[in-house]
């Protein structure tokens, strides 16, 4: 029974850990220790689910939302920074990425039914650039980390827009 819902419960251990980051002082070392822990959680529970086969509908649900929880809370504790040390100019490159990552959660579930995000290569890369940028917070690259994230993150957009409509098309043909 635990085998079968071991990649969920380290999900679900995932969420717990990303409300625990919303207290914590930004970039400490408490906040780091939680933070990387929800990191690892992000990795590990996919590979749990497939080398158990247990991959599911409802772990990929879990997950999305785990993920989407977990970078909403990075984002909301370290937005002060990033508009400090980053230009106007790519903070609204950054606002408008996530306005429409939203919009595309929302519209998948309107075509697709699901409230998810696919699982792709560049999701990924994404998710991991976003994922090491507080560690970037201090460093003289931080501009072009933020760039880099910013690009791939909207090649990666683009790649989810172009799949949702095209799904609504085999749909409706």
């Amino acid at each position: 029974m635990i085998i079968r819902n071991l990649a969920n419960i380290i999900t679900i251990t995932r969420i717990i850990g990303t409300f625990f980051l919303i207290p914590l002082e930004t970039l400490s070392d408490t906040f780091f220790i939680v933070y990387i822990i929800c990191g690892v959680t992000d990795v590990l529970d996919g590979f749990v689910a497939r080398k158990t086969h247990t991959v599911s509908r409802l772990g990929s649900k879990l997950d999305s939302f785990a993920d989407l929880s977990f970078y909403s809370v990075m984002l909301y504790k370290i937005w002060h920074l990033l508009k400090e040390l980053l230009p106007e100019y790519v903070m609204w490159m950054i606002r408008i990425v996530m306005a429409l990552r939203v919009l595309t959660y929302i519209v998948n579930g309107f075509v697709r039914k699901e409230f998810s995000s696919r699982h792709t290569i560049l999701n990924k890369i994404t998710g991991l650039l976003v994922f090491l940028l507080p560690m970037m917070l201090k460093t003289p690259y931080l501009l072009y980390y933020s760039l880099l994230i910013l690009l791939i993150a909207y090649i990666s957009l683009f790649d989810e827009v172009r799949y949702i409509f095209s799904a609504k098309q085999a749909k409706t043909a």
